[in-house]
């Protein structure tokens, strides 16, 4: 292997990994801005 080819497998390894981080943090990011309702859970009926 070439160090060429190598240089350039690190370089697809690492944005992929940017890649990745930066959709989890928009994710993240959406998700503190819409935040979950709390609702109540109904009780069961006597029986």
């Amino acid at each position: 292997m070439s160090t060429e080819k190598k240089s350039k497998l690190w370089i697809f390894f690492v944005a992929a990994f940017a890649l990745q981080f930066a959709a989890w943090a928009a994710w993240f990011i959406i998700a503190s801005h819409h935040r979950v309702e709390e609702v109540p859970l109904a009780t069961a009926a006597p029986r």
